[in-house]
């Protein structure tokens, strides 16, 4: 069974133009994209219907293909006790919602918000919100032929595999399913016994490398990531499904691009 690779726009971000990203990540043999959808790279909203066809002939040219885009999870909150707030966040995802599915994409990268630090939410009220909002927009996921995926996030409302698992399993729609990113979790959780844990809502996974006292997106090798031993572990779950190797360090990325994609080959993934 093959793990393919796909790269992630995000690793560019504010360093080069999508268009450098799209070009570095299609040079390097990957043949899906993850595209974060944010200045100064592209936003939903703000990209109209003949500047999303533009896009979709550049990915056919460089024999690429739409995988997922994800919103920054920081800037959208579906839980936050402000009305304005929540639909503002429902408004993003929507707009998420019809990118994905102008590009072909079949996902969107979701997150579950996140309370204020002094003075949180109830979890039975966080839980009531995050529940209806998403019960609505995966309907609207489904009907449009996309699915939201909910990632684990170290400061999200919900963080934990099985927390996240729980959410996905009481909405129970066709357009709701999970991410998993290793380096999200490695701080709390062990990412393996997190990838057993979803493997029935797993939808997409991201990896990227990450140390237990310090939260990183970092290269193969510069954290504690034990890559061959989750590349084995999505091979023991059955995971079908695609890894997007999201790189978001802070350096360049494109002179260790290609390094990176050939660490995680050789621990067990596919071009």
């Amino acid at each position: 069974m093959k793990l393919p690779l796909a790269g992630a726009t995000a690793s560019w971000m504010h360093h080069e133009p999508l268009d450098h990203a799209l070009d570095t990540i299609a040079a390097n043999g990957l043949r899906h994209v993850e595209f974060f959808t944010s200045a100064p790279h592209l936003q939903a909203t703000a990209l109209d219907a003949n500047a999303r066809r533009g896009l979709r002939r550049r990915l056919d040219e460089l024999g690429l293909e739409p995988l997922s885009v994800n919103p920054s999870g920081l800037d959208v909150n579906p839980i936050s006790p402000h009305s304005d707030v929540r639909a503002l966040a429902e408004r993003i995802i929507g707009a998420e919602i019809g990118l994905a599915a102008d590009l072909g994409a079949p996902f969107v990268v979701v997150t579950t918000g996140r309370l204020h630090a002094l003075a949180p939410l109830p979890r039975s009220e966080a839980l009531e919100l995050i529940t209806d909002a998403y019960g609505r927009l995966a309907e609207r996921a489904a009907h449009a032929g996309v699915v939201l995926l909910v990632e684990t996030l170290p400061y999200g409302f919900l963080a934990r595999s099985e927390e996240i698992r729980d959410l996905v399993r009481a909405i129970d729609s066709p357009g709701l399913a999970m991410v998993y990113d290793v380096a999200n979790v490695l701080a709390f959780e062990d990412p393996c016994a997190g990838l057993r844990a979803a493997k029935d809502e797993l939808r997409l996974v991201h990896v990227s490398d990450s140390g237990r006292e310090k939260w990183a997106h970092t290269s193969p090798g510069r954290g504690e990531i034990n890559f061959a031993a989750v590349a084995g572990t999505l091979h023991e779950i059955g995971y079908n499904g695609t890894t997007v190797y999201e790189l978001l360090d802070g350096e360049h990325p494109t002179p260790r691009y290609g390094a990176d994609v050939a660490a995680l080959v050789s621990a067990g993934w596919s071009l």
